[in-house]
């Protein structure tokens, strides 16, 4: 084995567990690849119940938001990394007013991140760019929803947790020298976004019947002694009436699902092209659902396109 691989390997390995540790750090309530969807059947029961009850609008209510992080985060594990985040969401949220908190039903998250990480060793020295990037559309019943803001309380949440933690692309390039012999890696990996803004207290926010907007910057937070993310967080949520606020959530859902559907069979195709029936390795017969979903995914994208512009 190439010597100069060692120091490129081991520093490549470390940021990706310091990427995974900080998902977890961010994520404590993922949803276990186990835990998915029970009963199709009582899904749809739950959800028409939920569909008619929304249309009250004496007990619910609806807003469209958009959130807003950008910030750096910065690691010293075997080096220093830093590197800025982009993080945007727009999504369809409902007011429970008996229970006085803000649901998030549906959302679509974009993301990037861009650093850069040196490593100096008494026998070599490395360096990385790190460039990640993801977008991803979630749809959720009410039971299980992220909170945005909780009332009672007086807290906005900044990026609620996500479903998965494995959404983002990193893509990880170094260079290292090792006692005078040089080498170059490319790594591409998943993870979650690197967005660790905690919660606020809402005295800052200004809040009508119709609208609410908030802007701070998040609080210095350590994740842990050697990894840290500082920024900004802004949000705004305006109201809109509870037939086209339903009419968005089913947007969202039809999205959620075609984008699962096409995962799934993408993540199948990717696993052993060959293994078809005889073992012929032959994928003649085999039909493109994949692209098929792509074009359905685009076509519900354009659709809630249409939808938020005529608010």
């Amino acid at each position: 084995m190439n010597k100069s691989n060692l120091i490129i390997g081991g520093a490549i390995l470390l940021i990706g567990g310091a990427i995974a540790t900080g998902a977890i750090l961010n994520n404590p309530n993922n949803i276990s690849q186990g835990k998915k969807v029970n009963d199709n059947i009582s899904q749809e029961l739950t959800e028409e119940h939920n569909f008619k009850d929304w249309e009250n609008e004496e007990k619910y209510s609806f807003c469209q938001g958009v959130e807003e992080i950008k910030g750096v985060y910065m690691s010293s594990i075997l080096g220093a990394e830093k590197g800025n985040v982009e993080y945007k969401s727009e999504d369809i949220s409902l007011f429970d007013k008996e229970k006085n908190k803000l649901y998030i039903l549906g959302r679509k998250i974009k993301y990037k991140y861009s650093g850069d990480k040196t490593i100096e060793m008494i026998t070599g020295s490395g360096s990385m760019s790190i460039e990640e990037d993801g977008m991803v559309t979630e749809y959720y019943l009410k039971n299980t929803a992220p909170i945005r803001i909780d009332y009672n309380s007086k807290i906005i949440n900044p990026a609620p947790e996500r479903k998965s933690n494995d959404w983002v692309t990193i893509n990880t390039k170094g260079e290292g020298t090792l006692m005078g012999f040089t080498d170059n890696r490319e790594d591409i990996t998943k993870g979650d976004a690197k967005v660790f803004c905690s919660s606020f207290n809402l005295a800052d926010a200004f809040i009508t019947p119709e609208y609410i907007s908030f802007e701070k910057a998040c609080p210095d937070y350590s994740l842990t002694s050697e990894a840290s993310f500082s920024g900004n967080f802004k949000y705004e949520c305006g109201g809109i009436d509870n037939t086209k606020g339903l009419e968005l959530v089913l947007e969202y859902k039809k999205s959620y699902e075609i984008m699962n559907e096409f995962n799934s069979i993408s993540n199948q195709n990717n696993k052993n092209p060959d293994d078809n029936f005889g073992g012929t390795g032959s994928n003649e017969n085999r039909p493109d659902t994949s692209e098929e979903l792509k074009v359905r995914l685009q076509e519900a994208l354009n659709e809630m396109k249409t939808t938020n512009s005529t608010e």
